[in-house]
């Protein structure tokens, strides 16, 4: 099946299928299906019609998809419209176990509310970013840390590895995507000009075109 571009094997789990993609990993496709309420063992063989549109949808514009913040479903108690009714009547609405609760002021809603909204995780879907767009942020920061002049930046304008690995052996892959861009720079010494003459090629006729005999 092509989707957007890739192939996907239909004999392959979507979960595998999906690392084709140029910034989706393990765990951010299995975010995914979940998101798009698919199995996580599914084929791409066994994707319906709904589904591998919606699937579509997503990875064409993840920016503009529904955000899991905001089909969440928000529970809040009862409020009494009547100001001037007494609080009796309002937690009568409620079950015995909440009564007492309400009644004490332990039931107020906006209470622990700024610790709870510190203590949230973001989602990573809300702000995926994919193939052209995740390459272009990649190269940003790498020019930022090379611009700053950190360490990891010196290590990916020398080609090295980034992290820490041995540079005698296993680096290849470093020195496959962390190269030096040498465009308009010459890698030769500037040969001295000796006029129109042609470059002289004996010792002795060079020195006498130094003056130093």
């Amino acid at each position: 099946m092509h989707l957007l571009g890739h192939n996907l094997p239909d004999h392959k789990p979507l979960k595998i299928a999906l690392l084709t993609f140029y910034g989706i990993s393990h765990p951010i496709a299995l975010r995914l299906l979940a998101r798009l309420s698919i199995h996580s063992e599914a084929l791409v063989s066994d994707l319906t019609e709904p589904q591998l549109t919606s699937l579509s949808a997503y990875l064409s514009s993840p920016s503009t998809t529904l955000k899991s913040k905001d089909v969440t479903i928000k529970l809040s108690p009862p409020t009494n419209t009547n100001t001037n009714s007494s609080s009796s009547s309002s937690s009568s609405l409620l079950p015995k176990g909440n009564q007492t609760i309400f009644s004490l002021g332990l039931g107020n809603s906006n209470k622990g509310k700024s610790k709870a909204t510190s203590t949230e995780k973001e989602d990573p879907l809300d702000e995926l970013k994919l193939e052209t767009e995740a390459r272009r942020s990649m190269q940003a920061d790498i020019a930022h840390l090379r611009m700053v002049g950190t360490y990891r930046g010196k290590r990916h304008a020398a080609g090295y590895p980034v992290r820490g690995q041995r540079t005698q052996t296993n680096a290849s892959t470093a020195k496959k995507h962390n190269r030096v861009e040498r465009r308009g720079f010459a890698s030769s010494a500037i040969s001295p000009s000796f006029g129109t003459t042609e470059i002289p090629s004996p010792p002795s006729r060079i020195l006498k075109e130094l003056s130093l005999i």
